[in-house]
């Protein structure tokens, strides 16, 4: 398994929860996601530790995978980077980031447009993380050029010929 597969099995799924809890929380539960977040954004301590997480896993991901090619492994570059920016700033301008927060809560169209990327952005990298799951086993081909066991079990040397 490669380092964007793995990355896209743990991001993917968490993406695509909070996408859906986000999505859930504003058309079921009315004010109930935006409270949640009001909590967050009014808390600087919490912003900060946020940043000091993203920070990490942005920094993870980038060390083990800061690939730039044209298919859907950019993305989970893209993810890390925007991971280290979000902690870059949460941790040198929680106050700005506080004031975008409350900006982005008054307005239910923000909440739902973030809801919509995040699920898109979670349910592609579930997809291309657990495509080999549902993918057919390649057909195992056996060789006749295997030599057989012997009595004690293990394979008896094959004799080759050489040409001189």
């Amino acid at each position: 398994m490669t380092s964007s597969t793995t990355i896209a099995r743990l991001a993917g799924p968490l993406l695509l929860l909070i996408g859906i809890g986000m999505a859930l929380g504003m058309l079921m539960e009315g004010d109930a996601y935006s409270s949640i977040m009001r909590e967050f954004i009014g808390s600087r301590a919490l912003i900060f530790v946020v940043g000091m997480l993203a920070l990490v896993a942005g920094l993870a991901i980038v060390n083990v995978h800061n690939l730039w090619v044209p298919d859907w492994r950019v993305i989970v570059t893209i993810l890390g980077w925007l991971a280290i920016l979000r902690g870059i700033s949460n941790l040198l301008f929680p106050g700005t980031v506080q004031t975008l927060g409350d900006r982005m809560v008054a307005s239910p169209g923000g909440i739902i447009a973030g809801a919509a990327i995040t699920i898109v952005l979670g349910a592609i990298l579930s997809i291309m993380g657990y495509e080999a799951l549902w993918e057919p086993a390649p057909a195992r081909r056996t060789s006749h050029a295997i030599a057989p066991a012997s009595r004690s079990g293990r394979a008896a040397p094959r004799r080759t010929t050489r040409k001189k």
